[in-house]
């Protein structure tokens, strides 16, 4: 058996971990009961750097599923999500196995159901660790230090489970080490008796090197060095590491290693992150900052591989009411409409095959390469001159676009993105109130939806199917950067006067403001992250700068992706059925595998990824810029999921000073009416008198036209009726949906969040009624699993 394990632990690919793994279990265990840890059958707790250290190269060295042959990976084959995170470890992240997720659970499984209530934080501890330096790629030549945040993680286990869940509250910080440790004060549910070690784990507990059988499971007893003198520990082995709890045990709690039943070390994922310069680590950029440093262009300041022609083409100017007409649903047109113009602007397709990519690899414009643009087996990927960012791998695409102009204009212009299964046209649901208000509105399509669908992709079911990309994250994290990056162009080339040479406005807009809903709020968050002002020494930005950037308005948001999908009352009947249909079952080790590992995958691009500050003790670039509505008892985005994406902005306080400096000013708000905010589910905390304490606020009274605060914030709608699309949708009630955009216009004329009910002495946004254009939420009844 042994022979075994050693042979598999060299060459298992992680395809048999995460993506092909067994629910059945060690029969051979030191204890009755223990904590699953058998790389023979893929069962490793996760995440895990064992994930990744042996993982193949899923483009030089794909195993055909049918044939068991290893080579080239064909074009247009879609990575599944093992697959997609050796990519970013081997591709991104130069094989540091930086790969873990930022918003992922810790994902651990037991024999036999544990007593529940010794599944605590002092029996399973959650470290981050800290290295010789601050530097992510410090040696570990000293003892490891030892930062306790189990406080940070909420514990999901079922009684009479086998599996636990360790959620974090709010986002863990990029390219940082951390270790989890299940110690034997778990008992069994059953006999009362301690957890123990599984047979493969236990001759990690050696304190000599392992030889004979167990010889080469010294590679993960032992440390890893940088070089063959063995002078610098790059990593330390399991020995040193339990070494170094023993050592630490006040902070640690654990005394000999017989405490341990199980640890595992993982590096939070570092792909959300660039260099500009690869001889320079002062480089580093976001990825969402360098995508519209893209999008800008060499003419404007942006990377100097493009130069953008910011003009728009195809230009029809339409009626109101032909264009209102030619839309189900949409009704008579506002009289506050005065034109509506057609056109395209120039953007680009950055979905590119790697496989393609990789035979054309001198080339950044691959203008008639073909199955270059390949949305289900794309991946952005930079390009470089001399190692310098210039530009990333695209195919020239224009994008349609939608503007509605108002009859009394302000010179601002508002862009609306619609949401999942939607289309730029649902737009004429906002301009009654926005062009009231003299605005503006500008719609373009999210990818592959409405005009950029997927040729021959025509019905709304199938466009959100391709934009998820279930099966193949990395295709669902370049969905969420072409979205924002079609966005930056959008306004870049309504900012330098595409609209003005094309005979359509007079002069550029005085101020661009963003409205999202849905996944155009998940897409816009991300947009707003790189649509942030970075300086070139010094600090990147302050608070101040910050209330100059482009501000938010957006409608039920949700964060931590990959599980907003899985627990979705609207998409998991579908999800799951076609996880199903390719022998993943709700419910199994495998399934719980493929979410934890697509969240990581996905999460340099999830919203909530990007409230965390560029450095320790600065502001979230989101702070005092955007305003989440929520819609309580939501059946497409779970509140969960929105909540968490609010708590890891407005949330942190509890976490000390650099949680302090986050977001300080964005509060749940309340209802006005008592002598306290009248919140509908509270979930955000700060420190009073060193205690937790809600943080909340009220909204301001609407009829309060001199109010200057709340400026930023997080509202709770939970009337009777209130849904999902309610900011557009007033089918179920046009009173919600007035709400709403009385909430959304007050705050993009005076940058303060209103209550908009009654109880904020109401004065409803003036404009015609709302069209009751279609805003279902459609999937295929067994969706489509790409990759497999």
């Amino acid at each position: 058996m042994y022979s075994l394990i050693v042979r598999l632990l060299l060459g298992i690919s992680f395809m048999l971990a995460v993506g092909c793994s067994s629910s059945s279990t060690t029969t051979d265990l030191a204890a009755s009961n223990a904590v699953i840890f058998d790389p023979t059958t893929g069962n490793v707790p996760l995440p895990n750097i064992l994930a990744t250290a042996t993982a193949k190269d899923p483009i030089s060295q794909y195993t055909d599923p049918v044939t068991g042959v290893v080579g080239l990976r064909p074009a247009n084959t879609p990575m599944t999500p093992p697959e997609a995170l050796a990519y970013v470890n081997l591709r991104e992240m130069g094989n540091t196995n930086a790969v873990s997720g930022l918003n992922a659970p810790i994902y651990i499984r037991f024999t036999s159901p544990v007593d529940t209530a010794t599944v605590t934080a002092a029996n399973i501890k959650v470290f981050q660790l800290t290295a010789d330096s601050a530097s992510s790629s410090a040696p570990e030549n000293n003892p490891l230090g030892f930062t306790d945040v189990t406080g940070m993680f909420t514990f999901q286990y079922a009684t009479n489970s086998t599996d636990l869940f360790l959620f974090p509250n709010v986002p863990l910080l990029p390219g940082t080490r951390y270790l989890y440790v299940v110690t034997n004060r778990v008992k069994d549910a059953a006999t009362g008796r301690p957890v123990g070690s599984s047979s493969v784990f236990d001759p990690l507990k050696s304190v000599i090197p392992l030889v004979g059988p167990f010889a080469q499971l010294e590679a993960i007893r032992d440390n890893v060095y940088t070089d063959t003198t063995r002078t610098s520990i790059k990593l330390s082995g399991y020995a040193k590491v339990m070494n170094d709890l023993i050592t630490s045990s006040a902070t640690t709690t654990v005394t000999s290693r017989d405490d341990i039943a199980l640890l595992g070390r993982f590096i939070t994922t570092g792909a959300g992150f660039i260099l500009k310069d690869l001889a320079s680590a002062a480089s580093l950029m976001p990825v969402e900052s360098a995508l519209r440093a893209f999008a800008a262009g060499a003419p404007l300041g942006g990377l100097t591989g493009k130069s953008w022609s910011n003009t728009i083409a195809g230009t029809t100017t339409l009626p109101p009411a032909t264009y209102w007409g030619a839309i189900p649903g949409a009704g008579t047109a506002p009289s506050t409409v005065a034109s509506v113009v057609t056109g395209t602007i120039n953007s680009a397709e950055l979905s590119v095959d790697p496989v393609v990519v990789a035979a054309n690899r001198a080339t950044m414009d691959l203008t008639g390469v073909a199955g270059a643009y390949n949305p289900a087996s794309g991946v952005v990927q930079p390009f470089r001159s001399s190692g310098v960012l210039t530009g990333y791998y695209h195919a020239p695409r224009s994008v349609p676009f939608v503007y509605i102009t108002p009859t009394s204009p302000n010179g601002k212009v508002v862009i609306f993105q619609h949401g999942i299964t939607g289309q730029k046209e649902q737009v004429v649901a906002v301009a009654g109130a926005l062009t009231a208000a003299g605005y503006a509105v500008a719609a373009i399509d999210l990818p592959l939806h409405g005009q950029l669908a997927v040729t021959g992709h025509t019905t709304s079911d199938v466009w959100g199917q391709d934009f998820m990309a279930v099966g193949a994250p990395l295709a669902t994290r370049s969905n969420i950067q072409q979205a924002a990056f079609n966005l930056n162009r959008l306004e870049l080339t309504l900012k330098t006067g595409g609209l003005v040479a094309a005979g359509v406005t007079s002069a550029p807009p005085t101020e661009i403001r963003f409205v999202g809903l849905s996944l155009g709020s998940i897409v816009g968050a991300y947009y707003l992250a790189g649509n942030t002002t970075l300086a070139t020494s010094g600090l990147p930005y302050t608070q101040t700068t910050l209330g100059t950037d482009m501000k938010g308005f957006l409608s039920v948001p949700g964060g931590r992706l990959a599980y907003l999908l899985k627990d979705s009352p609207a998409f998991s009947p579908s999800v799951n059925a076609g996880l199903a249909a390719k022998g993943i079952i709700s419910g199994t080790p495998t399934y719980n595998q493929f979410f934890q590992v697509t969240q990581s995958v996905v999460d340099p691009a999830d919203p909530a990824s990007v409230t965390t500050p560029l450095a320790s003790g600065l502001p979230s670039r989101l702070s005092g810029r955007i305003v989440i509505q929520e819609a309580v008892g939501d059946q497409v985005i779970p509140n969960a999921n929105t909540r968490f994406l609010g708590n890891a902005l407005g949330g942190r306080e509890i976490l000390g000073p650099a949680g302090s400096a986050v977001a300080p000013g964005f509060r749940q708000l309340g209802y006005r009416g008592g002598a306290t905010p009248r919140i509908p589910s509270s979930f955000m905390f700060t420190i009073n008198a060193g205690a937790p304490a809600p943080k909340v606020d009220f909204a301001a009274a609407q009829s309060n036209l001199t109010a200057t605060t709340p400026a930023e914030g997080y509202f709770q709608f939970d009337q009777t009726g209130v849904n999902h699309g309610f900011l557009i949708d007033p089918r179920v009630s046009a009173t919600n949906t007035g709400y709403a955009q009385s909430q959304m216009v007050n705050y993009l004329l005076r940058s303060v969040v209103v209550d908009p009910t009654p109880t904020g002495v109401a004065k409803m946004a003036e404009g015609s009624p709302v069209p009751a254009v279609a805003n279902d939420i459609r999937l295929p009844s067994v969706l489509k699993i790409f990759g497999y």
